[in-house]
């Protein structure tokens, strides 16, 4: 019988294990970044109110409960200077953002600061074409229309229809509310001017003005945040008013306040997730985005808000009682044209400028 030494069996073990690892394949150490394993928490910001809200019903919890990540919400007002400050000083605190404005993402692209996605496990094909770009997902369609209470203007009286009648102010009497930014402000001024929404683009920005210096002495209000019509028209304040579609259905639905909103004229655009370059979570910012790109999800939202899904399919899923007071739906978008996020991105720095000055009554 053969005998082995100590020393040689041994080796031969030491030789069988390194065989077993190399079929199998040995484990790769993990970086410092990535030694904690897979992120805990998840810093999401977006625009408060009514939406956030509905937001967090059926995106955040849900996702909260699919996969453990804990979502710490944060709020602002599309404030593009904070973000890319953020970005540069290389001290990013925020992971995920919601982005209403199409021209802070394309901005955002030719600054450098946003992160390309990663489209695996998304299905670009089922989303509307305008609702993807290399660097931010359309999460939902919303509009910035015009709305009445419905009190003051009972049935069987005649009811403002058009941007042109907003600007009527004999015909439909008393104090106005526009929102203090140019942007869809310009493109009501130029509708109620006889401009055709086809032909807004590239936007005729001295006779836009020229349209607002007619309507300015009944503005009695220019508001800020998107809660400040509802409350405006609830009270009496104003007679009219522009806002953002899902502001007046929550006020409507949950509220009780007859509030009601013209379709014809509305700013259709797109409420879409960017990630900040550098963002310290991104893996988990991109689960979120690929979590509210399926259809049940996107459909889940219009429970809570009036906002349009971006998935085709996802309307397959609603009643058409759901799908007539959706900004998105073939019907409304018809009436509506689409916000211009190139052009606004080439413009926006100048026409903020004038406008400011406008404002001032230089």
């Amino acid at each position: 019988m053969l005998r082995l030494s100590k020393r040689a069996i041994a080796v031969g073990l030491l030789a069988v294990g390194l065989l077993i690892l190399a079929l199998v394949g040995i484990p790769r150490l993990s970086s410092p970044d990535r030694a904690a394993g897979p992120a805990k928490e998840l810093v999401v910001v977006s625009y408060g109110g009514a939406f956030q809200e509905a937001q967090r019903k059926a995106f955040f919890e849900p996702f909260e409960r699919a996969t453990g990540i804990k979502i710490i919400e944060a709020t602002w007002s599309g404030e593009y200077a904070k973000l890319k400050t953020m970005v540069e000083s290389g001290n990013v605190t925020w992971d995920l953002v919601t982005a209403a404005e199409g021209s802070i993402i394309t901005r955002g692209v030719n600054d450098g600061i946003l992160e390309r996605i990663d489209y695996r496990g998304i299905d670009r094909q089922a989303f509307y074409p305008e609702a993807l770009t290399d660097y931010s997902v359309g999460m939902c369609y919303f509009s910035t229309v015009m709305a009445y209470n419905r009190n003051d203007y009972p049935e069987g009286t005649a009811r403002p229809q058009s941007w042109a009648d907003f600007w009527d102010t004999r015909r439909f009497p008393g104090p106005r509310s526009l929102r203090n930014d140019p942007r869809t402000t310009l493109e009501f001024a130029l509708l109620a001017d006889g401009v055709p929404s086809e032909n807004l683009y590239p936007l005729d920005v001295d006779r836009a003005f020229r349209s607002l210096d007619r309507i300015r002495p009944s503005v009695s209000v220019w508001w800020t945040t998107g809660s400040q019509p509802p409350q405006l028209l609830a009270s009496g304040e104003v007679k009219l008013s522009s806002v953002f579609n899902g502001r007046i259905w929550t006020a409507a639905m949950q509220d009780k306040v007859p509030l009601a909103v013209e379709w014809n004229g509305g700013a259709l655009d797109l409420d879409s997730w960017i990630i900040p370059k550098g963002a310290k979570n991104r893996d988990a910012a991109l689960a979120l985005i690929r979590f509210t790109s399926r259809p049940e999800v996107q459909a889940e939202l219009t429970r809570y808000i009036n906002y349009g899904p971006t998935l085709r399919q996802a309307y397959d899923r609603l009643p058409p009682a759901t799908r007539a007071v959706l900004p998105s739906s073939p019907e409304n978008r018809a009436r509506s044209f689409l916000f211009n996020r190139e052009w606004w991105a080439q413009n926006e720095s100048a026409v903020l400028e004038r406008w400011t000055q406008w404002q001032l009554g230089k």
